[in-house]
């Protein structure tokens, strides 16, 4: 196996053909379907169907995909460090952050990584569930969001950093703005961001012991928190949101907490990388900046940024 096959394998399955990838990869197609004929004989079996519209994944393929994106991804990170190690500058650091954070510390941790690194490329995205995918293929260097399942620690690394209380958020106006109990919201429509392995893993969680299960068809979900902002403010489903998240610019103001007596569970965020991967000297840069930046938000004099860490505690080891 060869890094210019896995290369040209990742071209094929992000462009959906091989000339498509030849051209992108600025090779011949002929060299590409070459490589990926030694793939195949390599690891035994098809990794692509050839269909008339172009190349679809096999299952294989599909399974094979998640480990092209880690060893090429490791690659490219080796070679970050031993071009910084000869003096070179240069390299990109992928970071997936949960949107209360977002909205707080992360612009104080990326003014001073990049105050010390601006020749690091900085591609950041909203991190929102317990599954993270882009993770566990290699897109991402590290997430700060909420820990995966205990079953994943085998695949994932997690150094908790805070605790905050959730509650249950409706627009302004809400026909349910007053309700106090969870019965009450028993035919209500969810929109919900903190996906789960089980998709509504959230929901179920927190309504399940109350003895309310939602249909299929009441439960919506939005793969950012501006959308499910969005789709609150326009009608009447309900969510569930991090009291930190509430408390920042984005919110406050456009939606309101339901004053729900029933206790509601603690949701936890954590630094979060593969486990047996070795973590760049940017990465570690950056969470070394992002706990400096921590730091500064607890001692603000910011009302608003007051009031948003003052919704969250810090973790013991934190």
């Amino acid at each position: 196996m060869k890094i210019n096959q896995l290369r040209y394998f990742l071209a094929v399955a992000d462009k959906g053909s091989v000339r498509a990838a030849a051209t992108a990869l600025g090779v011949s197609a002929a060299a590409v379907s070459q490589a990926l004929r030694e793939l195949e004989t390599a690891m035994g079996t098809p990794l692509f169907t050839r269909e008339s519209h172009g190349a679809v994944l096999s299952y294989a393929g599909r399974q094979f995909l998640i480990h092209a994106r880690l060893i090429l991804g490791q690659v490219s990170r080796a070679e970050a460090e031993i071009a910084q190690i000869r003096g070179a500058t240069g390299g990109s650091l992928t970071i997936g952050v949960t949107p209360w954070v977002a909205q707080s510390i992360l612009p104080h941790a990326l003014a001073r990584f990049h105050a010390l690194r601006p020749d690091v490329h900085l591609d950041v995205t909203e991190a929102v569930g317990t599954v993270h995918p882009l993770l566990r293929d290699g897109t991402l260097d590290l997430v700060i969001a909420i820990p995966p399942p205990r079953q994943e620690e085998s695949i994932f690394y997690t150094r908790e950093l805070f605790r905050c209380d959730l509650a249950v958020v409706g627009r302004l106006g809400h026909p349910f703005a007053s309700a106090t109990s969870l019965e009450e919201l028993v035919d209500q429509d969810w929109v919900l961001t903190m996906l789960g392995a089980g998709q509504d893993e959230p929901l179920v969680n927190l309504l399940a012991p109350h003895g309310i299960a939602p249909p299929p068809h009441r439960v919506h979900y939005a793969r950012s928190a501006l959308v499910a902002i969005s789709m609150l403010e326009v009608g009447n489903m309900l969510t569930i949101c991090p009291w930190p998240l509430l408390e920042t610019p984005l919110l406050r103001g456009r939606v309101q907490a339901l004053p729900i007596r029933n206790p509601l569970p603690e949701m936890h965020t954590a630094i979060i990388v593969r486990r047996n991967d070795t973590l760049s000297a940017a990465g570690q840069l950056f969470i070394d900046c992002f706990e400096d930046a921590t730091r500064t938000c607890v001692a603000t004099d910011d009302p608003a940024l007051k009031r948003i860490m003052n919704s969250v505690e810090r973790a013991p080891d934190a």
